[in-house]
C-alpha cells in the first residue's frame, strides 16, 4: 500500500510538471503569434496603401528596397520559423508514440 501511495504522489508530481510546462508552451505560442500578426497587419498595411500598384512601388526607390529586403529577411524568418515549429512537432509526436 505505501508503494502506491508514493506512486499516485509520483504521479501527481509529474502531472504539476506537466501542466506547468504547457502553461509556459502556451505563454510562447500565443507570443510568436502576436509577432505573427504584427508583420502581418504591416504587410497587409503596405499592400493596401502604398503598393496599390506595381508602378506605384517601382516608382519609389525606398519602397521597392525595402520590398526587397521584407522578401530577403523578414519573409524568411517567418517561412524559417514555421518549418522550424513544423519540424518540432512532427520530432515531438514521434518521439511520444
Amino acid at each position: 500500500m505505501y508503494t502506491s501511495l508514493l506512486n499516485v504522489r509520483q504521479a501527481i508530481s509529474v502531472e504539476r510538471k506537466l501542466i506547468d510546462d504547457l502553461r509556459t508552451y502556451i505563454d510562447h505560442e500565443f507570443e510568436r503569434l502576436q509577432d505573427i500578426r504584427r508583420f502581418y497587419t504591416k504587410v497587409s498595411d503596405l499592400h493596401t496603401g502604398l503598393y496599390k500598384g506595381p508602378a506605384a512601388a517601382m516608382a519609389n526607390p525606398l519602397a521597392a528596397f525595402t520590398l526587397i529586403k521584407r522578401l530577403h529577411s523578414e519573409w524568411l524568418n517567418v517561412i524559417c520559423t514555421a518549418a522550424d515549429k513544423v519540424l518540432k512537432d512532427h520530432r515531438h509526436s514521434t518521439a511520444v508514440v
